[in-house]
């Protein structure tokens, strides 16, 4: 006999993702090539049985609490990415001249090399923040709840890459001449961005939102704590601008979506 549940919030932050992909995929986007709409359509439809499944399933710590989650959160970021089409000149442009404005690729010039390999490793490590985070919380919050801080988590995360069918673009990387300094890490993060990423540039970006929200998350744990994760989170943003993988709005406007859904809901 199945044993039934309240759906827990991330659960149901999933079904409505997977739900609005679904339809933007059926309804709303179009050129897209229609072998790759029902990609997106099958995508979408496997992460609303994912979700159902894991509202059914028997409360397991390790399922709930560790692997569903970012299952659904990256399942989500392949399945918008299926709906990019094109580059918009426009939005390129206006992305473009922001970092033309603030001197970005100037300040990554003259970004000392030992920070250089800094901001590398923090750009690839975003992904172990999330696990980290969770493990301070889940330690040391006097009341830790796994199911909120998901919720959170995945929230952040929908709301940016729900935005990839609309505001597309490439990345700063696959625009300009040369890579933006030396580093002994920048090819392993381009040959992981090669094998495991959409290839393309996602407004708002997914590390600034990810790594600020998970710094909010512990941010009454300790202010040692909350120092170490706000560093860290500045040290994702700027590996992401300096290295060109994303604009500098990117970074601004995931920060902005972090700092709302913390607000909301954390």
């Amino acid at each position: 006999m199945l044993s039934f549940h309240p759906m827990r919030g991330w659960e149901a932050a999933s079904l409505i993702a997977f739900a609005y992909s679904a339809v933007t995929a059926a309804l709303l986007r179009r050129g897209v090539a229609s072998g790759v709409r029902l990609r997106a359509l099958g995508a979408s439809v496997a992460g609303l049985a994912i979700a159902t499944a894991s509202i059914l399933a028997p409360a397991n710590v390790v399922l709930h609490g560790w692997l569903l989650p970012p299952l659904l959160l990256f399942l989500f970021y392949w399945t918008t990415g299926l709906l990019f089409v094109a580059p918009m000149p426009g939005v390129e442009k206006v992305f473009i001249q922001i970092d033309k404005d603030l001197h970005v690729r100037e300040l990554s010039s003259h970004t000392p090399a030992w920070l250089v390999e800094i901001l590398e490793f923090a750009y690839a490590g975003v992904f172990g923040l999330i696990p980290i985070a969770l493990a301070l919380h889940l330690s040391f919050a006097t009341a830790p709840d796994a199911e909120r801080f998901w919720l959170v988590i995945l929230a952040t995360d929908f709301v940016c890459f729900g935005m990839l069918p609309w505001i597309q673009s490439r990345p700063p990387r696959a625009l300009e001449p040369g890579d933006p300094w030396r580093s002994s890490l920048r090819s392993f993060n381009l040959r992981v961005l090669g094998a495991a990423s959409i290839q393309v540039n996602t407004f708002p970006s997914g590390h600034a939102a990810e790594a600020l929200v998970a710094a909010l998350l512990v941010a009454a744990l300790s202010p040692w704590i909350l120092g170490v994760m706000m560093l860290a989170a500045l040290a994702v943003a700027g590996g992401a601008v300096l290295g060109r993988y994303h604009y500098a709005i990117d970074a601004f406007a995931g920060w902005f979506v972090a700092l709302a859904v913390w607000m909301l809901l954390g």
